[in-house]
């Protein structure tokens, strides 16, 4: 079921024993909950495509390769028939990099492994302590935000959207990065204000920013991030959805509903995810 209908309904369906959202993302639903009533008494499942995680993966990694290598300038170059090339350029291959991803989740999990498979450092950060220390995914895994900041030559967030992650970023946090790094998001706009961006983009705490989702979508003509210079906007692609994935995992779901079985990405009420 769309979010979207199923937001404007969700304590008018006394019958209903499960329901399946044809979306990874919940914050429009959850920000239809009342917090004041117990929560809705049926079970909600959400779709996560299976080719997400490699599909965000593959944003970062073309993101980083394009800004390392210039390949954003070349284009920009090639509209005025410009031969620009030069002698000696100055750039960091992926292992030369420290990538600070925010979030390991199935995801951030995903985001984290190609890019350690690619040879670069990674410094993951989770909300919770974990005792694992280095693995396929990454180098290193704190609960320490500001480890991560202090460390990254890119900020990666595939944080989902909840009350403990929203704003985790606004304000002066960014204050905290020390090699100027670009802050890549393709988890959910609510982690940072847009203000809170354009600030931190003026203040030279971050040297860019690579955005695929924000705080309104579709993003206004007039937001100024538009015109903010070393911003890279996209409109939320880094992981689409296909039409036969969401059939394929819905039917897979039902019938596990049938047998009786548990469900595949059910959804607790209280954590929003």
């Amino acid at each position: 079921m769309d979010c979207t209908y199923l937001s404007e309904m969700l304590y008018s369906l006394p019958n209903a024993k499960w329901i399946q959202t044809t979306w990874a993302g919940l914050e429009l639903l959850m920000g239809s909950v009342d917090r004041t009533k117990p929560p809705p008494n049926f079970t909600l499942t959400r779709y996560v495509d299976p080719y997400f995680g490699e599909l965000m993966s593959n944003y970062v990694i073309a993101q980083i390769i394009n800004i390392e290598r210039g390949f954003y300038v070349y284009h920009d170059a090639q509209k005025t028939a410009t031969w620009s090339r030069p002698f000696f350029p100055d750039f960091r291959v992926l292992s030369d990099l420290t990538i600070g991803v925010l979030g390991a989740g199935k995801l951030g999990a995903s985001v984290s492994s190609l890019l350690k498979k690619a040879g670069c450092s990674v410094l993951v950060f989770v909300r919770s302590s974990r005792s694992d220390g280095p693995t396929n995914n990454y180098d290193e895994v704190t609960t320490e935000l500001n480890d991560v900041l202090e460390k990254c030559d890119y900020l990666v967030n595939v944080l989902p959207s909840t009350p403990e992650t929203e704003g985790l970023l606004d304000g002066d946090v960014l204050k905290n990065c020390q090699k100027k790094p670009i802050f890549m998001n393709i988890g959910r706009g609510d982690i940072i204000k847009d203000s809170s961006i354009i600030k931190a983009l003026k203040a030279g705490w971050i040297s860019k920013a690579i955005l695929d989702v924000f705080e309104v979508e579709p993003l206004p003509p007039d937001n100024p991030l538009w015109n903010t210079p070393e911003v890279y906007i996209t409109p939320h692609i880094g992981a689409i959805p296909r039409i036969e994935g969401i059939a394929k995992f819905i039917a897979q779901n039902y019938m596990r509903y049938v047998k009786k079985e548990p469900l595949l990405n059910e959804v607790d009420w209280k954590k929003g995810y």
